[in-house]
């Protein structure tokens, strides 16, 4: 009788191995992620030799450094999140603009980007610029626009952070 439980505890215990083996063939190392996200920005034109660094642990990852663009930081944050085995991001990377514009120059750029894009034609708009922090309250027919418009904003010299509050049209 003795057998039987010792069978069973052989089982469990293959059972166990094989979860364990599988868990960790499933998920890449944190070195791994680490080195995808790396050669991945390396391979982006835009991000190219940025002064950005990496952490990684149990699949959380923080960005860290600097660019000179807005776009640069959306780009590396995007990138991190398209990599597998990464369950949580946290930007952490500044914006050093190298050309440095006036609010009133954003503000201008902003709104030429409303003027020559079609799908805001007509639209409500607010546009406040504070030391290149963006912020936008804008009216638009479809979300895809708000991600457009981020897009657009973030290229933008000067422009350190942005903040989009949006309303849809019903």
């Amino acid at each position: 009788m003795q057998t039987i439980p010792r069978i069973k505890l052989l089982l469990l215990s293959i059972i166990f191995l094989f979860g364990v083996i599988e868990t960790s063939l499933a998920s890449p190392s944190d070195k791994i992620i680490r080195q995808t996200i790396e050669r991945q920005a390396f391979d982006t034109f835009k991000i190219r030799l940025k002064n950005v660094n990496i952490a990684v642990e149990n699949g959380y990852v923080v960005l860290y450094g600097s660019v000179n663009k807005y776009i640069q930081k959306m780009i590396y944050e995007k990138i991190a999140w398209k990599t597998e085995g990464v369950i949580e991001v946290e930007n952490e990377i500044r914006v050093i603009p190298i050309l440095s514009q006036t609010d009133a120059d954003i503000e201008r750029n902003i709104k030429n980007i409303i003027k020559t894009h079609r799908q805001f034609q007509g639209v409500k708009i607010n546009v406040a610029v504070k030391s290149g922090a963006v912020a936008v309250r804008i009216t638009l027919d479809h979300p895809a626009d708000v991600f457009f418009l981020k897009n657009r904003i973030a290229e933008i010299d000067g422009v350190i952070s942005i903040n989009i509050t949006a309303k849809f049209i019903t």
